[in-house]
């Protein structure tokens, strides 16, 4: 088996590339830096998303092209957050889709892999559509994607956990709430109620969200945030060939969905931001 993570430095690319190795798989890795990603059996060095050739640059190398692909993991996704759904504007959704979507449908369609898997998160939770702005769409569309084409497109859902990204939302939301008093008024007032630092107040809403929410997936097991080891065993689950679309893995609580969720109505009145000309075909 031959697996290539693009992204596989971050915390989830490693649960992949960890996933990827228990599975006996050679692992091809992307980096936008020179050094070799550890456990990585072949490094592609110098892919920045952000560079509209990092695609091409992928294809090119020899050892990734010699033998045929079984999988495509893609783990790097960016967008406009640290606002809510209803601030973001249609121009937003694009530049994310570039950099979150249309590199791996690229590398899909040119490498005909079995299965290519992205990554997306539980972002119809309340507090997420706070402060996951225009990325909500990105992250549907993504979806979408992969439920009207099964057979080659999967999602990872995974729950809130520690890593530079989420840090980074953190930050942006709290910089929001302390320089704008009108910004989320009732959740401001919550934040001040609890008496806690910004950064505990935030992963423990979420996290109380997210048990709250998906209880009945959790087979008897007690909630607790997601690890890189859940991230890994969503990823073991992907890469044993798995049919259904959406695998979502939240702490050790893990289930398998075939459809969309019930979005809520400030998404689906917004929907118009999503490109129609985004497709696999």
């Amino acid at each position: 088996m031959r697996i290539l993570i693009v992204g596989a430095g971050s915390v989830s690319g490693k649960s992949a590339l960890q996933a990827a190795k228990a599975a006996g798989a050679t692992v091809i890795a992307t980096t936008s830096r020179k050094e070799n990603l550890p456990g990585a059996d072949h490094t592609i060095h110098g892919i920045d998303l952000e560079n509209p050739a990092a695609v091409d640059l992928i294809l090119a190398d020899r050892f990734l092209t010699q033998q045929p692909l079984d999988y495509i993991a893609y783990i790097p996704a960016r967008g406009a957050v640290g606002i809510s759904l209803e601030e973001a504007e249609a121009s937003m959704v694009e530049p994310s889709l570039s950099y979150s979507v249309r590199p791996y449908l690229k590398l899909h369609k040119a490498l005909h892999p079995k299965k290519t898997i992205a990554l997306s998160g539980f972002i119809t939770m309340e507090p997420l559509l706070k402060i996951y702005g225009a990325m909500c769409f990105t992250k549907i569309a993504m979806e979408q994607l992969a439920v009207d084409h099964p057979k080659d497109l999967q999602i990872i859902r995974i729950g809130m956990f520690h890593s530079n990204s989420v840090r980074g939302i953190m930050i942006l939301a709290q910089r929001r709430f302390m320089r704008d008093p009108s910004y989320q008024p009732e959740w401001r007032a919550e934040w001040k109620a609890s008496g806690k630092k910004f950064p505990e107040f935030f992963y423990a809403k979420n996290y109380k969200c997210e048990e709250e929410t998906y209880r009945i997936h959790g087979q008897g097991k007690p909630f607790r945030p997601t690890e890189p080891s859940d991230i890994a065993e969503g990823f073991r689950l992907a890469f044993s060939g798995e049919s259904k679309p959406i695998i979502n893995v939240l702490g050790p609580w893990l289930w398998t969905e075939d459809s969309m969720p019930v979005l809520p109505e400030s998404i689906q009145s917004r929907m118009h931001f999503v490109p129609t000309d985004l497709n696999l075909i």
